[in-house]
């Protein structure tokens, strides 16, 4: 065809000249005319090639790539009817607002999984927090507890962070299976040990099986423990956690089936979770897990029920629920100061927890929990305690706590809301630690007995994407005093500042 091509157009050209030169004689300058212009001709001639071999290997590859570029492509493989896409074809907008980033050709390494429609969904919270303590906490980050007085400290802190960004996407593809989809996630933070160090701290990497038809879903991977059902409305990154919010993200394997009718839904959550932070740590600081050390996995479940607000909102809905596990780690008795060399003991790890979310009156929700459990500093309970022990020797005993949390918060328009809210972890005095490691001072080894926390929010939303936000919380922690003497409880006033840019 190129061949064809040039051939005509040299020919015309030839033709075109010879009629336009003078009937009588040629002479030598117009040959030269004639020569100098077929050159030029033959020149066009082959840049015109070029670009035909260009044009048809372009047509070649779009060709190839049609049904992943065009909405069509995406239908006939299960995405839902009314898909569009922008201009440049990578951004993708279902019926229903959802905008994901799709895989192409482009992206090289991801073209593979294309075929199967994978879609990727990016997202992030970049966060600046500013922080003033007038006394010592568990870090100055964090505020899992407040620390006893040492003596010739102030105890004030100050730190500006921003190790609570987060980045990360969601994925998944329309359908893989007889109605199964597969979707997933992958989230990390920043977070390190102080206010100038961040860490790459993966949060959530988990990928499951969904069936929408039939409401059953199969996750493997990192998440939340499945009884974490409700949140408080605060902006501290410790997020109440030993104050009556327990929560983590452990490795896992779960089943889920939800029940959807018109107005409410039920669900009902079933998993394992095995080695992670979940279970405990490394009490007897031998290098292992304690739940590694056992043969034991925590059995975890939960029982989760919601409908629409009684004004018909969409966006507003109850909740209620309740959830728990079971478990069983391992570790050894303490035998002398910072020696771990005593005999094995397995001890407990449970758990039971009911939750509630109640929007009212248009602008209010309020929100809450109660528990109960013991050996749960694994997950942010009991004040960051597991077992404890009266003598070195002996086998220790779980620590037995009871606590929660009720949160108001108000949306007075599109802009401001504020929140109220207090939180409490009452671990039982008798099964704390009760003694001192010789040589250390009363603020160091004594069991903490008591947590409660405070707080007042306000959130402002300059755009839908950038937030200010400011708290002030009181915190107060009591220790046991077994000498009688000196000073059994610590408080802190906390004031935060924070503006956040999420996406």
């Amino acid at each position: 065809m190129k061949k064809v091509l040039i051939a005509l157009v040299a020919a015309t050209s030839f033709a075109a000249a010879i009629e336009a030169a003078p009937t009588d004689t040629v002479t030598q300058a117009d040959l030269q005319a004639i020569l100098k212009r077929i050159s030029q001709l033959e020149a066009e001639n082959k840049a015109q090639a070029a670009r035909i071999a260009e044009l048809e290997d372009r047509q070649v590859v779009v060709t190839a790539t049609a049904p992943e570029i065009r909405p069509v492509g995406f239908a006939a493989r299960g995405m839902d009817e009314g898909t569009t896409t922008n201009g440049t074809g990578r951004i993708w907008e279902t019926a229903n607002g959802q905008k994901f980033y799709l895989a192409d050709k482009a992206a090289g390494i991801f073209q593979p999984l294309t075929e199967s429609g994978l879609t990727f969904q990016p997202y992030g919270y970049l966060v600046l927090e500013g922080v003033y303590n007038s006394e010592y906490t568990a870090s100055p980050m964090y505020t899992d507890w407040v620390s006893k007085k040492r003596p010739n400290h102030s105890g004030e802190t100050s730190t500006l962070s921003v190790n609570d960004s987060i980045l990360g996407f969601n994925f998944g593809t329309p359908e893989l299976y007889n109605g199964w989809k597969f979707t997933g996630k992958f989230e990390f933070d920043l977070a390190g040990d102080d206010a100038n160090h961040t860490d790459f701290h993966v949060r959530h990497l988990w990928w499951a099986m969904d069936h929408e038809e039939t409401g059953w879903q199969i996750l493997f991977g990192q998440t939340w423990h499945l009884w974490k059902m409700v949140t408080p409305n605060e902006i501290d990154g410790a997020w109440m956690e030993n104050t009556g919010h327990p929560y983590r993200r452990s490795p896992q394997i779960r089943v889920t089936k939800k029940w959807n009718w018109d107005d409410s839904s039920l669900e009902a959550r079933v998993g394992i979770v095995k080695n992670g932070p979940g279970m405990g740590g490394d009490r007897d600081d031998d290098g292992v897990q304690n739940n590694e050390q056992s043969s034991w996995c925590l059995f975890e479940g939960a029982l989760v029920y919601d409908h629409k607000a009684f004004w018909e909102e969409e966006d507003r809905r109850w909740l209620v629920g309740i959830g728990g596990m079971y478990g069983r780690d391992k570790s050894r008795r303490p035998t002398a100061r910072g020696e771990f060399n005593g005999p094995e003991d397995e001890y407990d790890s449970d758990l039971v927890m009911i939750a509630a979310a109640i929007p009212f009156l248009e602008k209010f929700t309020l929100t809450g929990q109660v528990f109960a459990g013991e050996n749960l500093g694994g997950v942010q309970a009991g004040i960051g305690q597991t077992v404890g022990f009266d003598r070195y020797g002996e086998k220790g005993r779980e620590v037995s706590t009871v606590g929660g949390f009720v949160d108001l918060r108000y949306d007075l328009n599109e802009t401001w809301a504020f929140a109220v809210g207090y939180g409490f972890d009452d671990p039982t005095d008798s099964d704390v630690n009760r003694y001192e490691y010789a040589g250390d001072g009363e603020w160091d080894h004594l069991g903490r007995t008591f947590n409660s926390r405070t707080y007042v929010d306000a959130f402002y939303q300059f755009n839908a994407n950038l937030h200010f936000g400011l708290e002030y919380a009181y915190l107060t922690t009591d220790y046991v005093n077994e000498g009688g003497s000196g000073d059994n409880s610590a408080d802190d006033h906390r004031f935060q500042f924070t503006v956040y840019y999420d996406f």
